[in-house]
């Protein structure tokens, strides 16, 4: 095994001794405190960087990383001990460059230098190129020493110059592709090196200048056959090293500055102490304990497995608590003969208590693997994110510092209490911090953050690569992936889960069963089943029974009048049946949606209230109309919801009858899972018709053309009626290894070329959870402050205390219980204001920037970009600023009604031959 980390930092080179006139040379200045010495922010780095491997685990990861990379070398021992300590120094050398004169002049404002005319940097006063530099003389110099053979040599200088990027870039938003052709590649700046040789004298190196250059000619040379030995068998490997590497070195920098910049004279008051994870057992246990006390849980482990498995097909309230307890039992009982694997499914039915069973996951897992010690939930969509946050924070007893939710709309999190003093959200500079790291132990985030994270050359998302060792990753709604990107998916998923230590548990309803693709992997992935009898459970009559699929409209209603009609003869016969209706409909497109809201109103219709819910509706509106179907679940109210697809985003809502445009199977089936949500009404129907063409919208997906291509209207019933969602998968996934086999140019190993060759942009670009470009409209209208609630006489706050607190700070206040838009785009305007004028780092402006952010989304809805629509929009009825289109005209009243009202959204009628989603 190599040397550890502790060793091998306490072995590194130090400046304090090494550095001539080491006393000399600041890091950094600070308004109203003594300089920071480079030797002091230089052990401040590594400190921390100790702190993070110890905290997550690290020293096994990296080792397993490296001893992986170099077990088919020749010398293997004496190369994964060296690239062990490439690894280390990184950290140790990420600021020699730091020496510059310039840098010390114009920088530190350092009167003991004055500039070397003769060194030639771009930027002059920069120290990541010289940082660089003075990295690869060092290392290089070693490598001649080393008795290895000649290929080894190379294969650990190619290793030398690929890691030497984290240095190179720590102070730039992106790790680049480091091809010899690529314009960030080291052939370009090879000549400023040679400007450079007397800084490693500094450091009592000895630099020959003649032969670093043909050192440098050489790597260069080989550097794609090297780039192929190196990556050869398994590309994850090096890739993965470098971005845990830069991961590492950008947040020790990052919590060390910062404890500088923010602390007095001299004082600790910004150290970061606390990690965000589950270090105390003790109060794990107490956690571990809560969860399995809530509710009907006590009885689930009270009587362990003990309970014998049967599925009662008889229908009632008894047989589905009873069918509940008994997926829980299953899982606990899978789980104790498999806590050691890595990789677990859980296919559960709607209404069989999906979430429950992922905490009995986690807890289980979390007490039987010491080493876990975090858990990340994944999630597609910001509502299932704000319901789970809810359900984990009371089932498991969660303290504030101990579970964030991350997300657009999410608000700022504090973990100290307000203060006028100290400022709105108590002590900023950890609480920026703790957001900025998520340093919490339990974290929610979207599947587009937590993919970044896995793929990305971007230095922000990167931060909190380190943190996923060791962890719990819970992905939910597996199916709402494009199948574009499973192969990726389940590479990336297979490859942390070895390498990282990480158990991932995919669930859904509808679950694809990704490990059976091909995608090239030494072993296939072994997934275990949390619930072997899935099938069993979703079939049951208590879950399958709950919504019966209706085909009968599909054929012979194809207008919208034909359409208002069928809903209306439907819902007055539930209501005859049952007393009163709660009827769902969804639309592909807005503009059907709307459309069908003005023909239903021609008509007499049985309806109390019609709501229309659509994605250009804001947040807040969102909630009132969610909470008001929740206030009526125990009235005799007939409602009818007219929606697009965003209802099937995990809005928790239980209706009587549901209606459809078919598109995607998995999304007919997350419509019914809106309908009879708690299996207590009998069955329920959902009627799918066709009116819009789902072809518009859906073309591209595999699912869709595998539907149209391979499924009969037979088979397509089928699978809706026995939730049989394999036939359409098997379909999906063979397609995919098809066109793997075929050496298209995007497919799994043009991907995997990428990552052995580290085209850090191009293995961002070409995994895209969304691949669509969005624009975001900022409507400047007045919203509540607050709602009612879900129940009678309950508010619920749509601006928190700490954000209403943050406003008043501006002089924004709410008027008559509404808060203006435009007053909060003034904000945002002087914040962007205030960050171009800033001359040093300042948190409070970023802090301020991340309050405004869930702020600014309460007034916000997004849009795919459609170019006319762009161009329309902005032509008649707003500008483009700030990232933003900001609706100017949002009351102008030129078409039918005004362009946008709040309780219906955008009027799609100001915007011709344009199909709103």
């Amino acid at each position: 095994m190599p040397k550890t980390i502790k060793e091998t930092l306490d072995s590194a080179p130090n400046t304090a001794t090494i550095l001539q006139n080491a006393p000399l040379y600041w890091a950094h200045i600070h308004p109203t405190h003594k300089e920071e010495l480079l030797t002091t922010h230089i052990l401040l780095v590594n400190y921390y960087f100790k702190e993070l491997v110890t905290a997550h685990g690290l020293e096994k990861v990296i080792d397993n990383l490296i001893l992986d990379i170099v077990k088919d070398w020749e010398s293997s021992a004496i190369a994964g001990d060296f690239l062990k300590q490439l690894f280390v120094h990184i950290i140790v050398f990420h600021d020699f460059g730091k020496i510059n004169e310039a840098f010390q002049v114009k920088r530190m404002k350092n009167k003991h230098f004055s500039p070397n005319q003769e060194t030639v940097m771009d930027p002059p006063h920069g120290h990541s190129l010289l940082g660089t530099f003075i990295y690869l003389c060092y290392h290089f110099n070693q490598i001649k020493e080393l008795e290895i053979p000649q290929q080894t040599r190379e294969n650990l200088s190619y290793c030398t110059l690929q890691l030497g990027i984290s240095i190179l870039r720590h102070h730039s938003s992106i790790l680049p592709d480091t091809a010899p052709d690529d314009p960030y590649s080291y052939r370009q700046i090879q000549n400023i090196f040679t400007s450079l040789t007397k800084y490693p004298d500094q450091y009592m190196m000895q630099i020959n200048e003649y032969q670093l250059k043909k050192d440098l000619d050489e790597i260069l040379l080989k550097w794609k056959p090297t780039a192929t030995k190196v990556g050869s068998g398994n590309p994850f490997k090096l890739f993965a090293l470098v971005k845990l590497n830069f991961s590492l070195l950008t947040a020790s920098d990052y919590l060390a500055t910062h404890e500088y910049m923010n602390s007095s004279q001299g004082g600790k008051e910004a150290a970061t102490t606390a990690f965000g994870v589950f270090d105390k057992r003790g109060r794990l246990s107490e956690i571990i304990k809560d969860f399995r006390q809530f509710e009907y849980n006590a009885k689930t482990f009270s009587s362990g497995s003990d309970l014998p498995f049967v599925f009662p097909e008889e229908k009632s309230n008894d047989n589905l608590k009873r069918l509940r307890q008994q997926m829980a039992q299953e899982v606990l009982s899978t789980l104790k003969a498999h806590w050691g694997k890595r990789l677990f499914y859980l296919e559960a039915p709607t209404g069989g208590g999906k979430t429950n069973l992922s905490v009995i996951t986690v807890t289980t897992l979390l007490e039987k693997n010491l080493e876990l010690n975090k858990v990340f939930y994944v999630f597609p969509f910001t509502t299932l994110i704000t319901q789970t946050h809810q359900f984990l924070k009371k089932s498991m007893g969660l303290e504030e510092g101990e579970i964030i939710a991350i997300h657009s709309k999410a608000e700022f999190q504090s973990g100290s209490q307000q203060n006028e003093k100290e400022g709105f959200y108590g002590d900023e500079y950890k609480d920026y911090i703790n957001n900025l790291f998520a340093l919490y132990p339990l974290t929610l985030l979207s599947h587009v953050s937590f993919f970044d994270i896995l793929k990305t050359n971007r230095k922000e998302s990167n931060y909190l690569l380190h943190r996923l060792a060791n962890s719990i990753v819970i992905i939910d709604e597996i199916q709402s992936y494009t199948p574009d990107i499973w192969d990726k998916m389940l590479y990336f998923i297979s490859q942390y889960a070895t390498y990282f230590n990480i158990r991932f548990v995919l669930m859904s309803a509808t679950l694809p069963k990704i490990s059976s693709l091909s995608v090239g992997l030494e072993t296939q992935p072994d997934f275990v089943d949390l619930l072997p009898n899935a099938r069993k459970y979703i079939t049951n009559p208590n879950f399958a029974d709950r919504v019966r699929f209706n085909f009968e409209l599909l054929n012979k209603v194809t207008t919208l009048p034909a359409l208002a009609a069928a809903v209306i003869e439907k819902s007055e016969l539930y209501i005859q049946q049952k007393g009163s209706v709660k009827t769902i409909i969804e639309f592909i497109f807005k503009n059907s949606a709307a459309e069908f809201l003005r023909e239903i109103n021609t008509m007499q219709h049985p309806f109390d209230k019609i709501l229309i819910l659509s994605g250009t509706v804001l947040e807040p509106r969102r909630r009132e109309i969610i909470n008001f179907i929740k206030r009526s679940a125990n009235t005799k109210s007939n409602i009818l919801l007219i929606t697009t697809q965003v209802v099937e985003a995990g809005v928790d809502i239980d209706m009587d009858l549901g209606f459809k445009n078919t598109s995607l199977l998995d999304s007919d089936e997350q419509l019914a899972g809106r309908v009879n949500r708690n299996a207590m009404k009998g069955c329920c129907e959902v009627y799918l018709f066709n009116v819009d063409n789902a072809g518009l919208l859906y073309n591209s997906d595999i699912r869709y053309r595998q539907t149209k291509e391979k499924i009969n209207h037979d088979t397509y019933q089928r699978i809706l009626k026995e939730k049989g969602f394999r036939y359409l998968y098997e379909e999906v996934l063979e397609f995919i290894d098809e066109s793997n086999n075929h050496g298209y140019i995007d497919d799994l190993d043009a991907y995997k070329f990428s990552l052995s060759h580290l085209h850090f942009i191009k293995a961002n670009e070409k995994f895209k959870i969304i691949d669509q470009q969005n624009i975001s409209v900022f409507v400047p209208l007045k919203i509540p402050i607050s709602i009612e609630g879900e129940e009678t006489g309950i508010e619920e706050a749509i601006f928190s205390s700490g954000e209403l607190s943050f406003l008043k700070q501006f002089e924004v206040y709410p008027d008559n219980n509404m808060m203006d838009g435009a007053a909060v785009w003034g904000v945002y305007e002087l914040l962007v204001q205030q960050k171009k004028k800033q001359k040093n780092f300042d948190i409070s402006i970023l802090q301020n920037f991340k309050i405004l952010q869930s702020i600014l989304s309460k007034y916000t809805f997004s849009l795919i970009y459609h170019a006319n629509q762009h161009k329309n929009m902005l032509k008649q009825f707003g500008d483009e600023k700030l990232g933003y289109i900001y609706l100017t005209h949002w009351d102008d009243e030129r078409t039918e009604g005004k362009i946008y009202e709040y309780v219906h959204g955008l009027n799609s009628k100001a915007f011709s031959d344009v199909n709103f989603i």
